[in-house]
């Protein structure tokens, strides 16, 4: 495939909602808040920055209204928010949320231990808040879970996958995110779903989702871009992983997916300097190294230095 300069990738940034659901120490309100305002200031114009759940379940979000509350809604990006249950949307636009997500699995196994339901009790479930969502004016938008593999249950067909789409597009869902939630996908594979959803769904407006679990991460993103999928999800550092998948490691980190688009002439109209010291602030705040290639080559850089 040739790639046009012409072409342009759209990165929604994940870190602060899928990067910080799994980590112990509660990470004070403020830091969340100055690390979604730098990555706002990368250029950054979707970024999904907390999750409306019980704080008995992830303690993590329990400052999730006064996260929203003061990022507020500036024009040129939209801060959104995951939710799990009808109350959870309830709470999220109570409190100002203008975008949200809520999560099906491809995989039965995985759908009672993410969300304890099964598919058909979450794609209901979803119904319900996508006709919330639609009646109060907000975006509604799907992370299709496991859609390259389970770990429970192996390979899920592409059928399943096609499906389920088919269901949450007749919710009138804005977007769908296919999830490689354990990292078991390759780019074969990623290429060949892809391409299959785009012949069946034209003009479906869909997202990737990965992990970088066994090291093939980018090589998915690059499948994926090749074969028409012009949204990428992707986390600061590349923190993050499902707590509900045994071994989950973090996302693709998004300053290492900019370089690599960025490097092949594709537009992701991102600073890279920003959005690195956007992976050095949250590598601070975390307290450890993150899984970010391009940190890696700072760092050894100072050092050489």
């Amino acid at each position: 495939m040739t790639v046009q300069h012409s072409d342009s990738i759209l990165i929604r940034e994940v870190g602060l909602r899928d990067g910080l659901q799994a980590e112990q120490r509660f990470i004070p309100t403020e830091q969340k808040v100055e690390l979604a305002r730098s990555l706002a200031a990368a250029g950054l114009q979707e970024i999904e920055v907390t999750s409306f759940v019980s704080p008995r379940a992830v303690p993590q979000f329990q400052d999730a209204k006064e996260v929203i509350k003061i990022l507020g809604h500036p024009g040129n990006v939209s801060y959104s928010a995951l939710v799990v249950n009808l109350r959870g949307a309830e709470d999220a636009i109570a409190a100002g949320v203008k975008e949200l997500q809520f999560v099906v699995s491809a995989s039965e196994t995985h759908s009672q231990k993410n969300v304890r339901m099964s598919i058909s009790e979450a794609l209901a479930h979803g119904a319900k808040i996508a006709a919330l969502a639609k009646q109060n004016g907000v975006k509604i938008r799907t992370a299709l879970a496991t859609s390259f593999g389970c770990p429970y249950e192996g390979f899920v067909p592409y059928d399943t996958v096609y499906t389920l789409m088919e269901k949450l597009f007749a919710m009138g869902i804005d977007r769908i995110s296919l999830g490689d939630t354990a990292g078991l996908g390759n780019p074969k594979q990623v290429s060949e779903l892809c391409r299959g959803i785009l012949s069946r769904f034209p003009d479906a407006p869909c997202s990737l989702h990965l992990h970088d679990t066994r090291g093939v991460g980018l090589a998915c993103v690059l499948a994926g871009v090749w074969s028409g999928i012009r949204v990428i999800e992707s986390s600061i550092g590349g923190i993050g992983g499902c707590p509900f998948i045994p071994n989950a490691t973090g996302n693709i980190a998004t300053e290492d997916v900019v370089y690599m688009l960025e490097s092949m002439g594709l537009a992701t109209n991102l600073d890279q300097e920003k959005l690195l010291a956007s992976a050095v602030f949250a590598e601070k705040i975390l307290g450890r190294s993150l899984n970010s290639k391009q940190l890696a080559l700072l760092k050894s850089r100072h050092c050489n230095n």
